[in-house]
């Protein structure tokens, strides 16, 4: 007989009496990690829905190939 299982396809699986539960934290730890974001607090969405957006003049200019690939990252799963 095999054990139970707790690894499969990049989910992480426990059990319990209560049930089975799936959860992506290991891949969510390594997104932050890959962009840099390890460190971060997490909040509760800091915006109000529906904002406008000023545009940041003094800001520094952003690769838009980095922003795609924290995008996809997210939509991967």
């Amino acid at each position: 007989m095999m054990g139970k299982i707790s690894f499969f396809l990049g989910l992480q699986i426990s059990q319990n009496p209560r049930g089975i539960f799936i959860n992506q934290s290991k891949y969510a730890l390594e997104s932050l990690k890959k962009y840099g974001f390890e460190s971060c607090d997490p909040v509760d969405t800091p915006m109000v829905e529906k904002s406008k957006l000023d545009e940041d003049r003094e800001g520094k200019a952003v690769d838009p190939s980095h922003y795609h690939g924290m995008i996809g990252t997210l939509l991967y799963r």
